[in-house]
């Protein structure tokens, strides 16, 4: 948790009508007891006054916390946060977030210069399902999940102990682990129709990053082998690669002739390969053999499923109907 959202965190817990103690805070901080006490030292240093009783913390009884200034650029920044399109969209945070922007703009009125956008391909979610979930990630407790599989279009229930729900390849989705295969799995949000807690906790992975866990991930697909990828793209869309960051740890490197060389390391190599698939033949895979074998089955059977006589043969078919 970064350090201003933990203060601000630690002040809400300390505005409870009882006094809390420092293993209390540090358990709901899921930061050590020394971190807790320098953060209280912290609070106190900018005046925000604590009662402190036999290891007992509270605000002290009239305390409040300062207005923070902010400057023109920092408000516009705060702004742009609370009008992300992919927390709005979420019905369980769309009236939050709407009421939030609203309180914030009476009081600080300003000029739009800039605008967060992008595509949010996630489809529709009960603001139940995400409640119950958001409810189990906070309190540590095991959940059951009614899950459509993508592979097999399989509908099931899954034990899941949640750990975060996050942003990723255009989509929301739920991290944790997977009670079937005893292992962290990713699923996605909007294939989640039940949830029911199963009466049991767990202890979520303080040290989980979702940065990390996606580290060799192209998209969302995780796999226990990573491969060096070796790819070339021709000049006309040089650009749009070497000015980009598609992925961490990417090394490019343009030719001579305006080409450019691209290199990662990259576990799952399915999404990678249907990406390159889009540039239609505007970029060359070179290693791996495995890379290289998904981008020709993708092409051929892309190129079958569009034949000429295929293609009038349906349409003749749908016509008939």
């Amino acid at each position: 948790m970064p350090r201003a959202d933990r203060l601000f965190a630690l002040v809400q817990l300390l505005s409870g009508p009882s006094r809390r103690k420092l293993a209390d805070l540090s358990i709901a901080l899921e930061t050590s007891p020394r971190t807790v006490y320098r953060d209280l030292a912290d609070l106190e240093a900018r005046g925000v006054a604590i009662d402190r009783d036999h290891g007992r913390y509270k605000l002290s009884d009239g305390a409040a916390i300062k207005a923070i200034p902010l400057a023109p650029n920092e408000r516009l920044l705060l702004a742009l946060a609370l009008e992300n399109p992919h927390v709005e969209r979420q019905p369980a945070w769309g009236d939050t977030l709407r009421a939030v922007r609203a309180k914030l703009a009476r009081r600080n009125p300003r000029t739009t210069v800039a605008t967060l956008a992008g595509p949010d391909r996630s489809g529709s979610t009960d603001a139940g399902i995400v409640t119950a979930i958001e409810h189990a990630i906070t309190t540590n407790y095991s959940i059951s999940i009614l899950y459509t599989s993508l592979n097999s279009g399989r509908v099931a229930w899954r034990g899941i102990d949640p750990w975060r729900l996050l942003h990723r390849s255009e989509a929301w989705y739920l991290v944790g682990r997977c009670h079937l295969h005893d292992e962290p799995r990713t699923f996605r949000l909007d294939r989640i129709t039940g949830v029911l807690p199963i009466g049991t906790s767990f202890e979520r992975p303080r040290d989980f990053d979702a940065e990390e866990w996606f580290e060799h991930s192209w998209g969302v697909a995780k796999s226990t082998k990573t491969y060096d990828v070796w790819i070339v793209f021709d000049s006309s869309v040089a650009p749009l690669i070497e000015h980009a960051l598609h992925h961490p740890g990417e090394r490019k490197k343009r030719r001579s002739d305006g080409r450019l060389d691209y290199h990662a390391q990259v576990g799952a190599l399915d999404e990678l390969a249907r990406w390159i698939t889009g540039f239609a033949g505007a970029a060359t895979a070179v290693e791996p053999s495995e890379l290289i074998e998904r981008i020709r089955n993708i092409a051929e059977s892309t190129a079958a499923a569009h034949r000429p006589q295929r293609a009038r043969a349906a349409m003749v078919k749908r016509i008939r109907r």
